[in-house]
């Protein structure tokens, strides 16, 4: 009975390293940048003198991604997402990101003295934040005639939450302790009930909505889906330079910084990929205060 149990866990291991090994042969132009940007991750490491905790942050990104491809394997989706018009819909995309970035130069970037701002002022700039958070975005899909279900809003591939957050909070508590941010964070926000809110809506919901529509539109229009995830992925870290730009005022640290959270990005992204759902990267995501990737 032992010995059936461990050859079906052996012969799992392999189907799932198969599956990897062909994705990565169906990707060969995707891959190198993987691969680079992993390199840029461990020298980030290397420079903050957390070169074991960088290498930590990988591998358990590698494990994440095998968990899901576990699950892609024994639950394969029967759905895809519909992406009706590449062309026109990733402008629409991009068209959404330009007025989230235009909202935070005023914001972040110090040529607007946002502290010292008129109410007027700040009211004539707020119209922006539908850009930010991705209410015009959510609005023209919907005015596109499209389904929530068709944007990725189904119910599939929810148990993929338990292991990953389990992985990341587990390895983050046991090699680098100092960086977990839940206690920050609910500190922060006064109370569990406020953190798992803002977490989940605030920052999981909304940014795994975006990249979601980014990356199946760009894979679309690219006809690479790979690419499109990366891509997409790639924006949606550097979305975030804007607002460390203006805590430091040097570009080098902030973009290497958006370099190191790429990784997490991806396995995000591609969890919604293989479960053809945004829901559960949302709740990963928004579960994300193990910080692993902070270093």
């Amino acid at each position: 009975m032992v010995t059936c149990r461990c050859k079906s866990a052996e012969s799992m291991i392999s189907s799932v390293i198969r599956f990897q090994v062909a994705g990565i042969k169906n990707n060969r132009f995707t891959f190198p940048f993987v691969v680079l940007t992993s390199l840029v991750v461990l020298y980030a490491g290397y420079r903050h003198d957390t070169l074991k905790q960088a290498g930590v942050y990988l591998l358990v990104m590698w494990l994440c991604t095998f968990f899901i491809d576990f699950y892609a394997i024994k639950k394969p989706a029967k759905n895809d997402f519909i992406v009706k018009n590449p062309k026109r819909e990733t402008l629409y995309f991009l068209f959404c990101l330009a007025g989230g970035l235009l909202f935070f130069y005023f914001r972040s970037s110090g040529f607007f003295d946002w502290e010292h701002a008129s109410k007027a002022q700040r009211l004539a700039i707020a119209p922006l934040l539908i850009f930010v958070f991705p209410i015009a975005l959510a609005a023209i899909m919907l005015m596109l005639k499209y389904k929530p279900r068709d944007l990725g809003l189904r119910l599939q591939g929810l148990v993929l939450i338990i292991p990953i957050v389990a992985v990341c909070a587990i390895a983050n508590r046991l090699v680098a302790p100092q960086s977990l941010t839940w206690n920050a964070v609910l500190a922060e926000e006064g109370s569990v009930a406020a953190t798992l809110l803002t977490g989940i809506i605030t920052a999981g919901l909304c940014e795994e909505f975006f990249r979601t529509i980014g990356q199946t539109r760009l894979g679309a229009l690219l006809r690479n889906n790979g690419m499109g995830w990366y891509i997409a992925t790639v924006i949606w870290a550097l979305f975030h330079v804007p607002k460390w730009y203006s805590e430091t005022h040097h570009v080098a640290g902030p973009l290497l910084s958006a370099i190191r959270i790429i990784p997490i990005g991806l396995m995000w992204g591609y969890t919604t990929h293989r479960t053809k759902s945004f829901l559960p990267a949302t709740f990963v995501h928004g579960l994300n205060f193990w910080g692993l990737q902070n270093f």
